[in-house]
C-alpha cells in the first residue's frame, strides 16, 4: 500500500488504483472522525506532460510522511509550525535518547527534572518515550485562539 505514488517515474499510462478503506477528517469542533470505503479498484488514465508529486519535506529523508492538520492558520504560520514539527520532534528524540542512557545522576537530569533516582528516571522517560511515539506530525493545530498568554489548550476528556 502506498501512502502517495510519483506518477512522474512510470510516466502516462493507466493505473489501477485501490483506496484505503478509511478517510478521515475533522469535523468543525476540530474532532478527528473517520469514514470507512468500500474499496473498489477502478483504472484511471493519467496523461501529461504535467504529473503530480507528493512533496517530501526538505528536512526529511525523502520519504513521505504523514503531515500536520491546521485549523485557521494562514499560510506563514502553517510554514513556520511545519519547520516547529522538525526541530521539536528531534529536540524529544534527542531527550528520550539521553534519558535512555542514563543510570546515573547528572547535572542536566537534576536541572530539568530535580533530584535523581531511577524510579524518577523511568518516570521520566515513560514520558519522553509517549512524546515520541505521538509525532508532532499527526497534531492539530489551531490558531484561531488570540487570547494573550494562551499558548496551548487541553481537552479534559482526553
Amino acid at each position: 500500500m502506498f501512502e502517495a505514488y510519483n506518477f512522474t517515474d512510470p510516466g502516462v499510462g493507466s493505473y489501477n488504483l485501490v483506496p484505503d478503506s478509511s478517510l478521515y477528517f475533522v469535523d468543525e469542533k476540530h474532532k478527528v472522525g473517520v469514514v470507512k470505503v468500500v474499496a473498489r479498484t477502478f483504472t484511471t488514465q493519467v496523461d501529461g506532460p504535467t504529473l503530480a508529486v507528493a512533496r517530501a519535506d526538505e528536512h526529511s529523508s525523502g520519504s513521505l510522511s504523514k503531515r500536520a492538520l491546521f485549523f485557521g492558520c494562514n499560510a506563514s504560520r502553517q510554514s513556520v509550525l511545519n519547520a516547529t514539527v522538525i526541530y521539536a520532534t528531534s529536540y524529544a528524540s534527542s531527550a528520550r535518547a539521553y534519558l535512555a542512557s542514563q543510570t546515573t545522576s547528572t547535572p542536566r537530569f537534576v536541572s530539568w527534572f530535580g533530584t535523581f533516582t531511577l524510579a524518577h528516571r523511568a518516570t521520566v522517560l515513560s514520558h519522553f518515550t509517549s512524546i515520541v511515539a505521538n509525532p508532532f506530525s499527526t497534531f492539530i493545530y489551531d490558531c484561531t485562539c488570540t487570547r494573550p498568554g494562551v499558548y496551548a489548550f487541553v481537552f479534559p476528556n482526553k
